[in-house]
């Protein structure tokens, strides 16, 4: 077997694939051309992009724009993102909706104040009463605003009873005057002037009708009214004395908005009892008082309301509204009418 050298073995044969990347490869001629091809392409591209280059020394890729003209915007991808609906809009808005994302406790948000309701028509009066339903209606132009409430002594609408005394006690009204009626009695007469006039029209109007109706009693101070009470309950005990007569401070004659009633044609034998029901004079205020914007203050049935036996002589006014809205509804007792808890005792 013929021996050969080293330099003289076979070397193995190479793929074509080998062979390009041969003769690619440095140093053989066409691996030296790739090379000093390539920096050129590197050296080229940092002129391009370089800030500190003057205009007139750059070399512009085949691809760049020309200062001279204005490249064409690039066209980015549109993306549509989803509209919340109202509800929504303002169920994630919400600072408890926001909170409650992120996970905090929404409870720890202060709540919102609400809005304060508008004023009553009449002050004092329960909501739901008749007497609110009447001055929401229209009513309520023909009363400023301070007199409409119950606890104002100054009102025609002022409650008064064994629950709600007068305040102060001893009020007395400024514009207390004497109406030109019949007196029954030696008792000096006045009222508020409001009510005086409406006294002297219904006085009128019963004797156009044949009725001589007479005044008995009406404005009282709290001082006389101290010593009226007094001599009652010295007569008849206190309890006997506050079935028919107010304590001072607490009686609807202080107001000058009460007055007390006879009948000129019966005498006096029923002055002040229960049979004064029977007479013409009680029969014609009950059906028309309310007319003239008199009530009957206490009638019979509901002195557990009211605090006091029936006195059908006792007349109190409220205005022709408020008089003729009760009669109309049937209601008996001006507290009923406000919707207001009776007033059988003292506190």
């Amino acid at each position: 077997m013929e021996v050969v050298g080293f330099h003289q073995s076979r070397r193995p044969r190479l793929s074509p694939g080998d062979r390009v990347r041969r003769a690619l490869s440095w140093p053989h001629p066409g691996g030296i051309a790739v090379s000093v091809l390539g920096a050129g392409l590197i050296f080229g591209g940092a002129l391009v992009m370089s800030p500190s280059a003057e205009p007139d020394s750059l070399v512009l890729a085949d691809n760049a724009p020309s200062p001279s003209t204005t490249p064409e915007p690039t066209q980015l991808p549109s993306i549509e993102f989803p509209v919340p609906t109202v509800g929504e809009a303002s169920a994630t808005s919400s600072p408890s909706a926001t909170l409650a994302a992120s996970g905090a406790d929404a409870s720890a948000l202060p709540s919102a104040t609400p809005a304060p309701a508008p004023p009553l028509p009449v002050a004092g009066a329960a909501a739901d009463s008749p007497i609110q339903k009447l001055f929401a209606g229209g009513e309520s132009a023909t009363l400023d605003q301070a007199l409409r409430d119950i606890t104002n002594p100054n009102s025609p609408l002022v409650l008064v009873n064994k629950q709600r005394p007068l305040i102060p006690s001893n009020y007395a009204p400024n514009d207390l005057v004497t109406p030109q009626v019949p007196a029954g009695s030696e008792e000096p007469v006045s009222l508020r002037a409001e009510a005086a006039t409406a006294t002297e029209r219904l006085f009128a109007a019963a004797a156009a009708q044949g009725v001589a109706v007479t005044i008995k009693s009406s404005y009282r101070s709290y001082d006389v009214q101290t010593s009226l009470y007094n001599g009652y309950v010295a007569a008849k005990g206190q309890s006997a004395a506050d079935s028919t007569s107010a304590r001072p401070g607490f009686s609807e004659h202080q107001t000058g908005l009460a007055l007390d009633i006879g009948d000129a044609n019966a005498g006096t034998a029923c002055d002040f009892d229960s049979c004064f029901a029977e007479t013409a004079a009680a029969q014609w205020v009950a059906a028309h008082g309310a007319e003239f914007g008199f009530i009957v203050r206490y009638v019979p049935g509901v002195e557990s309301i009211t605090g006091y036996l029936a006195e059908p002589w006792h007349l109190r006014y409220v205005g022709v509204a408020v008089a003729q809205d009760m009669q109309k509804k049937g209601i008996a007792s001006f507290e009923e009418y406000l919707k207001l808890p009776g007033a059988p005792d003292y506190k």
